[in-house]
């Protein structure tokens, strides 16, 4: 804290050299215990600079301590001193890729994932900390919540739809019929023009959907995808029938409690049928209705 550094390093590695061989690991763990206490110290005074250098230390000292790693990317962060090569020079990635990591903190792991997509969401190297994280939540919708985000920003706002799709598409590995991630893939296979897959992936989710509001939206994307792609046009047909008349049960079936994210997808479905036929006065008697329903439950949940 003198700014004296290397001889700080002298003081605390000298008597590293007259202590036994199987005593190393039990000084080790002192030293690393005393840094570690003096870097949260430190934190508490919200003297970052610090931290970031004791941590570093204590990445010498003992390189295999995860959780210090994690902090150590999070201050970097913090202090703009991030650099890609980072992860590849502190091992991270390496480290993450093993099975079982004895005391890993889950909430740390997790800002640290978030930390990493807002920082470099359109590096390649992201999906592999993301896959490297994800094998290590006890469950996997933990980190669905700073996956979906960064997804929709990377696929909608910086339109890179096939990146956005393979963060999807990983974290589908670890929880495989997750309605809500299959909906977005669906949507991103078909904005970068992979109808097929968009289209097969909009079928998955209507097999999946158990509510009415989840089958309507899960018809919308399948016929999204269809008249995308072109060529589909008895299916296109079809699929506009199967939606009306979806669609008309659900009316039938009021009043049903629905979430306010469901509410928020009524309107959409029903965007194509206009498209697909001239017959205002059915469309709208329908879709009026549904616009009824939709209001309604906005007022609810907007008291």
């Amino acid at each position: 804290m003198q700014g004296q550094e290397a001889e700080a390093q002298m003081t605390w590695m000298l008597p590293f050299t007259e202590v036994e061989a199987e005593e190393i690991e039990f000084y080790t763990n002192e030293l690393t215990q005393v840094l570690q206490t003096e870097a949260e110290r430190h934190e508490t005074l919200a003297q970052y600079d610090i931290v970031w250098l004791i941590r570093q230390h204590i990445r010498e000292i003992n390189p295999e301590d995860i959780n210090n790693i994690l902090k150590i990317i999070l201050l970097s962060i913090h202090l703009e001193k991030f650099d890609i090569t980072d992860l590849n020079e502190y091992g991270i990635l390496k480290k993450l890729q093993k099975k079982e990591i004895l005391n890993l903190e889950q909430d740390l792991l997790q800002q640290a994932l978030e930390s990493i997509l807002k920082e470099i969401p359109l590096h390649p190297i992201s999906l592999e900390f993301i896959e490297g994280c994800l094998q290590h939540f006890s469950n996997p919708k933990d980190c669905f919540s700073v996956l979906l985000p960064a997804a929709m920003k990377i696929g909608h706002t910086f339109k890179q739809q096939k990146l956005a799709s393979q963060i999807l598409e990983i974290y589908l590995r670890f929880d495989t019929n997750h309605l809500e991630a299959l909906r977005h893939l669906a949507i991103f296979y078909q904005d970068n023009a992979n109808y097929s897959q968009g289209i097969e992936t909009a079928k998955l989710c209507y097999s999946l959907s158990e509510t009415l509001p989840d089958k309507i939206f899960a018809i919308h994307l399948v016929l999204r995808g269809l008249m995308g792609a072109g060529g589909y046009w008895q299916e296109v047909c079809s699929t506009c029938q199967q939606l009306e008349s979806t669609l008309q049960e659900f009316i039938r079936d009021q009043p049903l409690s629905i979430g306010e994210v469901e509410n928020l997808r009524l309107l959409t479905p029903a965007f194509a049928i206009p498209h697909i036929k001239d017959i205002p006065i059915e469309f709208r008697t329908v879709h009026n209705q549904i616009a009824n329903i939709f209001q309604t439950s906005i007022k609810a949940f907007a008291q």
